[in-house]
């Protein structure tokens, strides 16, 4: 009978979900998202899919960006993504007919090792190829047992059925930024809060990362989709801390992976374009939170707000710079890729000569 009772609300939330206008909203949200996301993925079709960690799965709202690019998109974006989880996801958009266009954050490959090479709830019978790129075997058991019988997926769509019955008619996730947390601006306790907890963090490859980036361009080789790699606009105050903490990496993985794509589009049908917005930007200067305003750009240090979100699709895909101000770099396209990446350096002294007195003052403010 609780069986019976499992599969009867799944199904009818399921259906609930994925009928909703702003269904979109809630493949934003955290809680059991591995499990489900590879049923929803399946069932939507989408043309357009994000892959990343929280970077990108609170950036990304199809509610927003679908109108915006008249597209079908889905988010798959999970918390703290590894390399090898954004290489099978790559590897399952890729599988999918539908996809037309992929975009991926690249921090995924800053992160994972090859003793936890994947989070909790994550399971590849649920994806579409083998890591190998053959079909999976039986996927459409276990994608019902993840539907239907997984208590994943029960907690799953119980929170997302409460969190759609919060919007009245007419309403959107961006007009509930109580309930969508994700359209909530940043202030600055969150500011203070996230930029100490986050002050010893460092971004770099290993050998096994490199590896999932390679099979990640591998399983694109022969892909019909547009694909778009990029580095979040984390908030410069966080890049900052990055290049302090291990300057020699942190450019060294920009700097591989922007060899790895050039490599792959030299040798092969795809190309991939490489945008890099971990840089000094319009986005990542903002820094009306430390003045104890609230941030139009992000959630916290790390995460965009899903207006932003849009702001970077517009570099990406058109071109366009809203507000006029440039928001980074393409760096398949630049001659001089190499340098721009180098260039942080230098962008790294100007920003703390500039926000000297702002950062002093913020830290005399620290709880201790």
């Amino acid at each position: 009978m609780m069986v019976l009772l499992a599969i009867s609300f799944n199904a009818l939330a399921e259906h609930y979900i994925l009928s909703h206008p702003a269904r979109g909203g809630v493949q934003l949200v955290s809680g059991f998202e591995r499990v489900v996301k590879p049923a929803w993925f399946a069932s939507i079709k989408p043309d357009m899919v994000f892959i990343g960690s929280s970077r990108a799965r609170l950036a990304f709202d199809p509610t927003l960006v679908d109108p915006t690019f008249h597209v079908r998109s889905f988010n798959y974006g999970v918390s703290s993504e590894t390399a090898y989880e954004a290489r099978r996801y790559i590897q399952d958009a890729v599988a999918q007919p539908s996809v037309k266009a992929i975009i991926v954050a690249l921090d995924a490959f800053a992160s994972g090792t090859a003793a936890q090479p994947f989070g909790a709830g994550f399971d590849e019978t649920r994806l579409a190829v083998t890591p190998e790129g053959a079909p999976t075997p039986r996927r459409g058991l276990w994608l019902f047992t993840s539907r239907y019988l997984s208590g994943g997926a029960l907690g799953m769509h119980a929170l997302s059925v409460w969190l759609l019955g919060h919007l009245h008619a007419g309403e959107t996730p961006a007009d509930r930024p109580d309930v969508f947390t994700a359209y909530a601006p940043m202030t600055q306790s969150v500011f203070q809060k996230e930029l100490t907890r986050r002050k010893e963090r460092t971004m770099r490859l290993n050998p096994w990362r490199l590896t999932q980036v390679r099979a990640s361009l591998d399983a694109l080789c022969h892909s019909p989709a547009a694909v778009y790699w990029y580095f979040p606009p984390d908030n410069f105050a966080l890049i900052a801390d990055y290049a302090a903490n291990d300057a020699t990496h942190f450019i060294a993985y920009k700097k591989t992976i922007l060899t790895e794509v050039k490599r792959h589009n030299s040798q092969c049908s795809n190309k991939v374009r490489l945008f890099d917005f971990m840089t000094l930007n319009a986005i990542t200067a903002d820094m009306a939170a430390a003045k104890g305003q609230k941030s139009l750009y992000y959630g916290d240090p790390v995460h965009i707000r899903p207006q932003t979100g849009i702001m970077l699709l517009h570099a990406m895909l058109d071109g366009s710079r809203p507000g006029g101000a440039a928001l980074g770099n393409e760096l398949t396209r630049n001659p001089n890729a190499a340098s721009l990446i180098d260039s942080i350096i230098p962008q790294v002294q100007a920003w703390k000569t500039r926000n000297q007195k702002l950062f002093s003052t913020f830290a005399q403010s620290e709880p201790h």
